[in-house]
């Protein structure tokens, strides 16, 4: 589920910094919390995902990285339609009107997604619906 520390907080190159506690690596040159946060990335891996990471802006998730990953390729190349990924700028060269429409577009993928999760659990209901009006018949 996404929270609202999702949608707001980790905006901040700093919050998603933060959130790389548990960071199973840490290469100067390819895969490490500070690289992945400038990706856009934040960490939301567990015992079973040890690796597991979520754009703040387009919600993909990537696992699975090996220590020399780039994640600014690996977001770009899983996730070419990421908002973050085509604007290609440091957090720190973002002008307002740019992230105002990056704000925007985080919105419209978030509620995206909810809704997706929401068609699928409607379309699990209606079959189970089917079968059950199937064995009254």
């Amino acid at each position: 589920m996404i929270k609202d520390k999702d949608l707001v907080g980790m905006r901040s190159l700093e919050k998603r910094l933060k959130s790389f506690k548990k960071w199973p690596f840490d290469n100067e040159m390819g895969n490490n919390k500070e690289k992945m946060a400038e990706a856009g990335f934040y960490f939301i891996g567990s015992k079973r995902e040890p690796d597991l990471v979520r754009c703040f802006m387009c919600l993909k998730e990537l696992d699975g990285w090996e220590e020399e990953d780039v994640p600014w390729q690996e977001h770009e190349k899983h996730a070419p339609y990421c908002q973050f990924v085509q604007l290609n700028k440091p957090e720190s060269e973002i002008t307002f009107l740019e992230l105002h429409q990056l704000e925007m577009h985080q919105v419209i993928n978030v509620t995206n997604k909810l809704l997706a999760k929401k068609i699928g659990e409607f379309k699990k209901q209606c079959q189970k619906t089917r079968e059950t009006l199937e064995t009254l018949e």
